[in-house]
């Protein structure tokens, strides 16, 4: 029996290796990989870096590591951003690196909401080490190919884009990558990156009232976030409550009644429970994804670590802008 679920595993493992992107329970502390119209959205410019820890109970799961870093240019309606990720799979070293210079672009539509456009013309790199496969050839007759390099490796242009429409207290946002389906063989034959989709949203209520004191600040953060790539979709709904300098959350990953990968496999993939501390310009943000499916005993999870930095220049008189109600983490 505990063979069949490693093997389930695996063939599970495989799947997303082909057919899904690096992902982030904390998405918000890299929200330029969510969508290119987040750039520059926050009140300060912003630099976070991120790393994922993905299923520890397999030695050879996954690994993501990010940063990112964004701007707003005064007296302009730009701004600009970098996200640099890589994500490391497998026992061969799997792995896939993107660059993504971002820009987007801020208009007001009324006196309560503004629409953000985002495009990110970016690059996509993979590699993987053939020295660590054991094929039937060398088996059979005991030598590998000198003449073959070990290391396979491809790059790529990758193209984005997004849209948000925001308020100070709700946003609702579209983003699409790699729309010009880039080739990312490693064989020199045609393996084409599928579209990934997203639509994410969410609303945040503020208990603070009229007070400006930082002691008396409570506010809810009420979000959700649907992806699609191939046949792969889900769906996160969380909950944040903030008070003060500290964070707590809770997310629910899967769709377990609209949709089942198998008959009798019911879609429910994770919890994810999230604590945040917020002090000055420094955040830093935890969390573990508790899994809930069938691989519960072999995954041990998830977790991930954020760290980010907000820098403004208290001295210098900024005109007012109107921020995206996004959660912190």
């Amino acid at each position: 029996m505990k063979t069949k679920y490693i093997l389930l595993l695996y063939i599970l493992m495989s799947g997303l290796v082909k057919a899904q992107d690096m992902h982030f329970t904390q998405f918000y502390s890299a929200p330029m990989y969510l969508n290119p119209a987040f750039a520059g959205s926050n009140v300060c410019s912003r630099a976070s870096i991120m790393y994922r820890n993905q299923w520890p109970g397999i030695s050879t799961a996954y690994k993501t590591y990010m940063f990112s870093a964004d701007h707003h240019l005064d007296k302009s309606p730009m701004n600009v951003g970098l996200a640099v990720a890589s994500d490391v799979a497998g026992s061969a070293n799997l792995r896939t690196t993107i660059v993504y210079p971002t820009f987007a672009y801020e208009t007001y539509l009324n006196r309560s909401y503004s629409i953000r456009l985002g495009v990110q013309p970016g690059i996509g790199m993979r590699s993987i080490n053939y020295d660590k496969f054991l094929f039937g050839s060398e088996i059979v007759n005991g030598v590998t190919d000198q003449n073959q390099s070990p290391i396979r490796s491809t790059a790529y242009f990758d193209a984005n884009a997004g849209v948000l429409l925001h308020s100070e207290a709700a946003y609702l946002g579209a983003s699409f990558f790699h729309l010009n389906r880039p080739n990312e063989s490693l064989m020199g034959g045609k393996s084409q990156l599928p579209l990934k989709y997203s639509v994410h949203g969410g609303y945040t209520y503020d208990f603070s009232g009229k007070s400006k004191d930082l002691l008396d600040y409570k506010a809810m953060n009420f979000v959700f976030h649907y992806r699609g790539q191939r046949k792969f979709s889900q769906l996160d709904l969380g909950v944040y409550y903030n008070q003060y300098i500290f964070t707590l959350g809770l997310w629910y990953r899967g769709i377990p009644v609209l949709k089942s990968y198998a008959p009798g496999y019911s879609n429910n993939d994770a919890l994810a429970f999230l604590v945040g501390y917020k002090k000055d310009n420094i955040s830093i943000g935890y969390s573990y994804d508790l899994t809930i499916s069938r691989l519960y005993k072999y995954t041990s999870g998830a977790h991930e670590i954020s760290l980010a930095y907000q820098y403004c220049k208290p001295a210098k008189k900024i005109k007012p802008r109107r921020r995206v109600a996004c959660a912190k983490f």
